[in-house]
């Protein structure tokens, strides 16, 4: 049970319960988008129109971010209601004339003249930030999250759902196999999902969110692996059989070692 204080935290089953229902109310949207011309998937066209094949999978889960940004519309309306609740320009007359403009500042307020004034603001906005880095570097976290290509897991299957993009040049009619065709697209909804887990961050308000999109890309790659097992006569030779499932079950697996260690760090902050 979380703390008296923590109560309105959102814990992982809270979060992917809300994920589950906005995806179900963008299912039409989501199949307005998810096909190209003549019903091929997107990262086909991608392909085409990007120089590496990282850049085609770095479109294609750009792409699907946006979607998934779109199950959270209140955010940007909840702030920006928040700061119309300062601006005189919104209040109504009880609120401006409870209004202080000496205590919380006059929007027509002339900035200070002269050097001395820059240069107390510059150096209060470098206090700020000392103690901002100086807070962030104190706290314990089990992995390094300044950059999303720190999270390993992330890489691996960005690299792995590169890798596969380059069969389209190597060995063409791998990508003739319908059943390849799915095997690509699911890996790359794996990249996705951990990329839509970094972008909610770990702040103990978000942390659930987090992990509910990491259990999203762990329940894909499992998927993914029962499917890889049905291309193993054809149209997959022995050799490319092996090596995407030694990288495929290594990274399902660590996906969930890296869901366990998020988990435990959200309930430390609690």
């Amino acid at each position: 049970m979380f703390s008296s204080e923590h109560h309105h935290i959102w814990d992982e089953h809270q979060w992917e319960s809300h994920i589950n229902e906005m995806s179900r109310r963008h299912e039409h949207l989501r199949e307005l988008i998810e096909s190209g011309p003549g019903d091929h998937p997107r990262w086909l066209t991608h392909i085409k129109d990007f120089p590496t094949k990282l850049d085609a999978v770095d479109a294609f889960i750009e792409e699907e971010l946006l979607l998934e940004e779109s199950y959270f519309p209140m955010d940007d309306e909840t702030e920006e209601e928040e700061d119309d609740m300062d601006d005189p320009l919104f209040m109504d007359d009880e609120q401006l004339d409870e209004w202080d403009p000496e205590e919380d500042g006059d929007v027509h307020e002339e900035p200070e003249e002269g050097d001395d004034a820059i240069d107390d603001e510059d150096e209060h906005l470098e206090s700020i930030f000392e103690d901002i880095f100086e807070e962030e570097s104190q706290e314990e976290t089990p992995y390094d999250y300044a950059s999303l290509e720190n999270i390993a897991i992330y890489t691996d299957a960005r690299d792995l759902a590169a890798d596969l993009l380059v069969f389209n040049d190597s060995k063409p009619h791998y990508m003739d196999h319908p059943g390849f065709i799915h095997l690509v697209s699911e890996v790359l909804l794996i990249s996705t999902k951990l990329a839509a887990a970094y972008s909610m961050g770990f702040d103990v308000e978000v942390l659930g969110a987090n992990i509910a999109y990491c259990k999203k890309a762990l329940e894909r790659a499992n998927l993914t692996l029962m499917h890889l097992q049905s291309l193993r006569e054809s149209p997959l030779n022995r050799a490319d059989y092996f090596e995407l499932h030694r990288r495929l079950f290594e990274l399902r697996n660590n996906i969930a070692i890296h869901v366990q260690e998020t988990r435990g760090f959200f309930l430390n902050q609690l």
